[in-house]
């Protein structure tokens, strides 16, 4: 019995148990109630019954025997006395004296609506004795019939001492219809009011226990950079007031621990790193004076060393996650430039090829931080797959969806989860040649994470694993079909604004001066005194997939040495949106885009 019940508790909960418990106790409570009261009905109206059917046989029993006719003849006092009555009595008498010979019952009087015959009841009592007959049916004069009780008492007529029964018949339907009724509000009130209890029951069971709901959903989103934050303490001190402070003292405890444990790894991390640095930069100055038999020993332990630098790196950025975020730099990157860096990018992990097919995406975000997500999932890939290493990336709506596929083992559905936990590593990556922590897909997800993306783990085209890292894309400021190249206008060309000190000696201009006509608005004192013009910079373009338009010169009557200045340069003009990042051309600043002069 035990065993059904816990299954019961288990599925249903605490509400529904609590509300089920009450609504059965209830219903027991109910029913036996129910019962009672309806056979206490009926027997408390059948005494009542009888009762009035005593009184009612008494009375006439004595009202004869008093023989208030003035005869000595028991028949016509019974006859007189039981003459226009409206109710059923009836008077008995047995003419044969012979105790030994049958009785010879006759009726001697009976009120109006009973016949003569039949008798409504062939029982006879001494004097003072009473009978009961709880449940029979009679024949009124009218031929009908009815369900009554008799009750049958014995009386002696003392001028000829003959013994005479009355019998008193009171109908039973009133009192059926009663429990009847009874029985029907019952067997409809008891399931309504066990429905009532139960449902009262679920309500205030769910109001009780709201409080633990509120100290469970707090608990549910709290992790591991939320162990600050306390559950809500009820104003009732109760079990479950103790039970909310007592939560919270072990949460207390828990953040005590994981802050002593933080700390500790950023300071052991951070005190490794100088030690870590003597260490490489002796074997990197001892590898120099050893024979070749020393010189693999020593770089080996290079190897090593580099391990566990990029450890340590790795438990430094983790650490400062934890204590303030990763806090990224807010800039557009070119996300197919890091995704291409991966194509020739030599790796000491396996033997793969990687093949990289990207299209141009731009995201808002830091592009270390980015760069080493992406070389995290790729080395990732590198250490499990067979042969080939797949990255593609490309723009879902909203997102820019880099995808990094191996044909290696893959993860399974069990551990997908988990493989983005800190110091997770596989069964099968335990190997020390693998040479992973089990920190870089930990760094992938807290990278994600901070840029408001997403990573996750499925099944690889190629036959492994298959990791997608969504980025939210950013919009782009200058729409490609806006600029007209075929209205015979010369196109826009960045021009450096740099002063004289920042350029190269190739770079520098000479100063010549220009035909007034041509430029009007210029100042010559301006030239004099050395301030350079703005000049163009000729930018490269490497690996173009389509060829850049250049300006068609223009026809003049006398060139001016400003436009042979700008010939032997050779500017290449580019549109708005193509131009590579400022900061790999002009480390001052921005370039301005203007429009060159006429």
């Amino acid at each position: 019995m035990t065993r059904p019940l816990r299954w019961l508790r288990a599925r249903l909960g605490v509400r529904v148990a609590s509300a089920l418990a009450a609504a059965v106790t209830v219903a027991v409570v109910l029913v036996i109630a129910g019962a009672g009261l309806v056979l206490g009905l009926d027997a408390l109206l059948k005494m009542q019954l009888q009762n009035t059917a005593v009184q009612q046989a008494t009375q006439l029993g004595e009202r004869i025997a008093a023989n208030f006719a003035g005869e000595a003849d028991v028949k016509r006092n019974a006859v007189v006395a039981t003459g226009k009555r409206s109710d059923y009595v009836e008077v008995l008498t047995d003419y044969n004296e012979d105790p030994d010979q049958p009785p010879d019952i006759q009726n001697i009087g009976s009120s109006d609506p009973l016949p003569a015959s039949p008798l409504l009841a062939d029982v006879l009592a001494d004097p003072d004795e009473v009978k009961v007959v709880d449940s029979t049916w009679i024949t009124l004069d009218e031929g009908k019939r009815a369900e009554v009780m008799i009750i049958a008492k014995g009386f002696e007529f003392p001028p000829t001492g003959q013994h005479f029964t009355v019998l008193a018949a009171q109908p039973v339907d009133f009192l059926h219809r009663a429990v009847q009724t009874v029985m029907v509000m019952v067997v409809i009130g008891v399931p309504v009011l066990v429905l009532l209890v139960g449902g009262a029951t679920y309500l205030f069971a769910g109001r009780a226990l709201r409080p633990i709901e509120a100290m469970r959903a707090r608990v549910a989103r709290l992790t591991d950079r939320d162990l600050g934050q306390r559950v809500p303490v009820p104003p009732a001190q109760d079990e479950v007031g103790r039970l909310a402070e007592t939560m919270n003292q072990m949460l207390a405890r828990l953040e005590g621990a994981q802050t002593t444990q933080r700390r500790f790894v950023a300071d052991a991390s951070h005190e490794l790193r100088s030690p870590l640095a003597t260490i490489a930069s002796g074997l990197e100055l001892l590898a120099g004076s050893v024979d070749d038999a020393d010189r693999q020993t020593v770089g080996t332990l290079r190897g090593e060393m580099s391990r566990l630098h990029r450890l340590i790196d790795g438990l430094l950025l983790l650490a400062r996650s934890d204590e303030r975020g990763l806090q990224p730099n807010r800039e557009d990157v070119d996300l197919d430039e890091i995704v291409e860096s991966e194509r020739g990018r030599p790796s000491s992990i396996g033997e793969a090829v990687t093949e990289v097919r990207a299209v141009p995406v731009r995201v808002l975000g830091d592009r270390a931080q980015l760069i080493r997500a992406v070389r995290n999932l790729v080395d990732n890939a590198h250490r499990h797959a067979r042969s080939r290493v797949l990255v593609t990336l490309a723009a879902e709506g909203p997102w820019a969806v880099v995808d990094v596929e191996d044909d290696g083992p893959g993860v399974p559905v069990a551990d997908r989860a988990r493989v983005f936990e800190r110091f997770v590593r596989l069964d099968e990556a335990r190997a020390r040649s693998d040479g992973g922590a089990g920190l870089g897909l930990a760094i992938v997800s807290e990278i994600v994470a901070v840029h408001d993306g997403s990573v996750e783990v499925g099944d690889s085209t190629l036959g492994g694993a298959a990791f997608r890292l969504r980025i939210p894309l950013v919009e782009a400021g200058v729409d490609e079909s806006d600029v007209d190249e075929g209205d015979g206008a010369e196109p826009q060309v960045l021009l450096d604004d740099r002063p004289p000190g920042f350029r190269g000696a190739a770079e520098a201009p000479a100063e010549v001066a220009e035909d007034p006509a041509e430029s009007p608005t210029e100042d010559p004192a301006e030239d004099a005194a050395g301030d350079p013009v703005t000049a163009p910079i000729p930018i490269p373009v490497a690996h173009a997939t389509e060829p850049v338009p250049r300006p068609s010169p223009r026809p003049r009557a006398r060139p001016a040495p400003r436009e042979e200045m700008l010939r032997s340069f050779r500017p290449v003009p580019i549109r708005l949106g193509d131009a590579p990042s400022p900061a790999d051309v002009n480390p001052t600043g921005p370039i301005p885009t203007v429009t060159p002069r006429r």
